[in-house]
């Protein structure tokens, strides 16, 4: 169950990002930093709301976590990706987050390199599709 929703979470962060950062007076770091933080305080009110946990702050720190990492995959440049490469992306996010982010705890810029090594993932496969329709 955990696995399918750090899935779901990862895609609603990357794909919100991803349109949101085209809207006027919007970027990909405006629409980043606003989504995580509504994310955030909406996860932690459930929380609060609906399950009482004494740990809420902890849990949505952590869905928060995914949710920001998904929005740095859909920081990606709108003119090189698609909806599908996008989605390829956010995927592959949400495997190396969940296999290797817990064995890079404590270590700076875990979050980043996993979205970037998924972002290379799905443009390597872009680029040898490509490469091999041309072919």
């Amino acid at each position: 169950m955990t696995a399918l929703l750090v899935i779901l979470i990862t895609l609603a962060g990357a794909f919100t990002t991803y349109r949101l950062a085209k809207l006027p007076k919007f970027n990909v770091i405006r629409a980043s930093s606003l989504l995580t933080i509504l994310f955030y305080f909406s996860v932690l009110l459930i929380e609060n709301v609906l399950m009482s946990e004494s740990r809420s702050s902890e849990t949505a720190e952590f869905w928060a976590t995914v949710f920001f990492g998904g929005s740095f995959v859909g920081m990606s440049a709108p003119h090189r990706f698609s909806y599908y490469l996008l989605t390829i992306s956010s995927l592959c996010f949400a495997i190396i987050f969940m296999v290797l982010l817990p064995l890079l705890e404590g270590i700076g810029g875990a979050l980043g390199c996993s979205a970037f090594i998924s972002v290379a993932i799905s443009h390597s496969f872009r680029m040898a599709v490509t490469k091999l329709e041309g072919a």
